[in-house]
């Protein structure tokens, strides 16, 4: 055999061998073996808090008995430690008997009480006022003291929100608390509540974990295991939700002071703004545990808890720094009222509740918008602009708002019109609040002003929180209860005018959004318009202003003076001078003399005589009649007043005006240039 064929032979056995073992396939269609899964990463879950019973609470110290040197029968000083807020300790009606003797409350302690650090007093909260503590002396006796011992002199604000008397170093051993009120309310004096506490301290046993007493915040290098190790269930499962990156940020905010709403009010001789410019967002029920954690403080910082659907108000608690628990004694929104003169800025940590949300104009777009009120939880929901505050109810809001972010530039605009007609602007007055708007859901309401807010029906919510309507024919609405709270008093607001001034703001605003102005456009039964009718039944009949019962009728000589002088003569400033010569000047003592005043403060500020123009409408036309204007008082003006300010005007040589000021309306203004 030839090696030729001996290596095909071999290659052909070599063939056959390695067919034997079966077909194989490509190495490019063999599969790799499959690696093993890779476990899921840990995600930690959403945020909840825990059980906060742990958490303690400031403890409440029980007064072993109390006297007052004085009290209507049936009101007396248990009514003030019952523990129920609707009664009420109140003072003797009859004042004439030893009206200059101050009312003494002395509030006894058992030997087992060994220290006090606060004391609250909390005002009637039934919407009265008389009564209520403006100025008052604390004297402390401890324990086998002699006597009394002088702690301080207080002076409390003229407004039903609860005060704290903190007793700095501390109170040991009391035996006494003895209360001197010295000024009320009306001569009165009245409370619905006295409490006594002594401080919890909890913030020491976790200083090492977080970075301030907000508790907000892990100190750097703490691990996940020491965390694990905090034996307060609340603390620790709050703590690591911080740690794993899943707390909510709306948790936690700083919250600004801003000055005492009343205070600024009497400055300005208006109605209050709003109290809830500090809204936190956060949703409490009925009886559930609110913690919230405090960093350093300049002032008292009040925590209240507002059920809009019952009102304004709320019940108060006093924050200290570090950890707070409350239980809420109702369910509703929760907010922050920090009240100095002092700029500062609070963290404020509220680790419980459910976060309803608010809309910021500053914060927030309209993709936000509509997350946030799809998500929120409470009836009421919260809109927080520059000038304005709107606790509107969700559902309409759900329904009517088209543009979140120019329904509340509307209502920052009506604030913004009005404080500058007044001149609070040009005088370096406006307040740093908001001024406030809410739904009121009880029975009967329309649209009202109160001492410090504004509020509507749910059911006009259709036409004003919807940006358009808003600032279209339902302008006046608003910018009318707006001007409530704005109307300046008594020297713009005499018996008479509480529904009359308050519409030269109305007016402006309506005028200022391209909208006709009402006394020119809106049609009078049997007259072209309220201009016709005004100069028919006041001027042509020589009515006394006072004496007329027709509300816009006795608005067109305010109105004509602004059409006068600061569209026709341009002079814009008229009423910022007028507003801020009755702020500076003394409230004149009566009615009359209010109305008066009025005349001089023009003919001071225009310097022209416009006596003319006063004698035309009746202002200085003698009246001495009842007048019922929420409530009956009797408007005088006597012919030797009107003789005393026309004298005064003509001594100051004041030239009159060439045209008669007193047939000016929104349609002849360039007549009148």
């Amino acid at each position: 055999m030839n090696l030729s064929l001996l290596k095909t032979l071999l290659i052909i056995v070599l063939s056959l061998i390695l067919m034997s073992g079966g077909c194989s396939p490509d190495v490019d269609d063999i599969e790799p073996d499959p690696e093993p899964p890779a476990e899921d990463p840990w995600t930690p879950d959403p945020y909840k808090p825990d059980n906060a019973s742990d958490i303690p609470r400031d403890v409440k110290i029980f007064t072993s008995s109390a006297t007052a040197s004085e009290h209507q029968t049936g009101e007396d000083i248990s009514n003030a430690l019952d523990g129920n807020f609707n009664t009420l300790y109140h003072s003797r009606w009859n004042q004439s008997l030893f009206p200059d003797v101050p009312v003494v409350i002395d509030f006894f302690f058992s030997d087992d009480v060994d220290l006090i650090d606060y004391m609250l007093y909390h005002p009637r909260k039934d919407g009265g006022n008389n009564g209520f503590i403006l100025e008052a002396e604390v004297w402390l006796k401890e324990r086998g003291q002699g006597d009394f011992e002088k702690l301080d002199v207080f002076e409390f604000a003229n407004n039903s929100s609860t005060k704290r008397i903190f007793f700095h170093e501390g109170f040991d051993n009391p035996d006494a608390i003895r209360l001197v009120a010295t000024k009320g309310m009306n001569d009165f004096i009245s409370a619905s509540q006295f409490e006594f506490f002594r401080l919890s301290d909890a913030s020491a046993a976790y200083n090492n974990f977080f970075s301030d007493l907000s508790f907000s915040e892990l100190k750097d290098g703490v691990t996940r295991e020491e965390l694990e190790d905090i034996d307060n269930s609340f603390v620790r499962n709050m703590a690591l939700a911080i740690y794993d990156d899943v707390y909510e940020a709306e948790r936690v905010g700083l919250y600004k002071t801003y000055p005492d709403p009343t205070i600024i009010a009497a400055e300005n001789k208006t109605n209050r703004m709003g109290s809830y410019d500090n809204m936190t967002g956060i949703h409490v029920k009925w009886g559930e545990d609110l913690v919230v954690f405090v960093d350093e403080l300049i002032t008292d910082m009040v925590l209240r808890i507002v059920n809009h659907h019952e009102g304004y108000g709320g019940q108060d608690f006093f924050l200290n720094p570090g950890p707070n628990r409350i239980i809420s004694p109702s369910n509703g929104l929760v907010y922050l009222i920090y009240s100095s003169e002092t700029d500062h800025q609070a963290k404020v940590n509220i680790a419980s509740g459910t976060i309803n949300g608010y809309f910021d104009l500053n914060k927030h777009s309209e993709e936000d918008w509509e997350e946030l009120i799809s998500n929120a939880s409470y009836s009421f929901f919260d809109l927080k602009g520059n000038k304005s505050h709107l606790t509107f109810t969700t559902h309409e809001l759900r329904q009517h708002v088209t543009n979140a972010t120019r329904l509340v530039e509307v209502y920052d605009s009506i604030v913004l019109l009005q404080q500058e007609l007044m001149g609070l602007y040009k005088y370096d007055r406006v307040p740093a609040g908001r001024l406030y708007y809410r739904t009121n859901t009880s029975p009967g309401v329309y649209m009202h002003a109160t001492g410090n807010a504004t509020e509507y029906a749910p059911a006009t919510l259709e036409n004003i929180a919807n940006y358009e309507r808003l600032r279209g024919e339902s302008i006046w609405g608003p910018a009318h209860e707006t001007g409530h709270i704005h109307q300046t008093r008594p020297g713009l607001m005499w018996i008479g005018m509480a529904e009359v001034t308050v519409n030269i703001y109305s007016l402006h605003v309506q005028t200022s959004f391209g909208n006709p102005s009402r006394l020119q456009a809106e049609y009078v039964p049997g007259y072209e318009n309220q201009y016709e009718k005004a100069f028919n039944e006041i001027i042509a009949a020589g009515k006394a202003h006072g004496a007329h019962n027709d509300l816009f009728d006795k608005l067109v000589p305010f109105w004509q003076l602004q059409l006068y002088f600061a569209k026709a003569r341009g002079y814009t400033d008229f009423y910022k001078d007028v507003h801020e010569q009755i702020r500076i000047n003394p409230d004149p003592p009566t009615d009359g003399h209010a109305q008066i005043e009025f005349v001089r403060t023009v003919c001071n500020v225009a310097q022209l005589d416009m006596t003319d123009f006063f004698e035309a409408w009746g202002f200085l036309t003698p009246i001495d009649m009842d007048i019922d204007d929420y409530g009956v008082r009797r408007l005088t003006v006597t012919q030797e007043q009107i003789d005393e300010v026309k004298a005064y005007i003509a001594q100051k040589g004041y030239h009159k005006p060439l045209v008669e000021v007193q047939y000016i309306t929104d349609n002849t203004i360039d007549d009148f240039k």
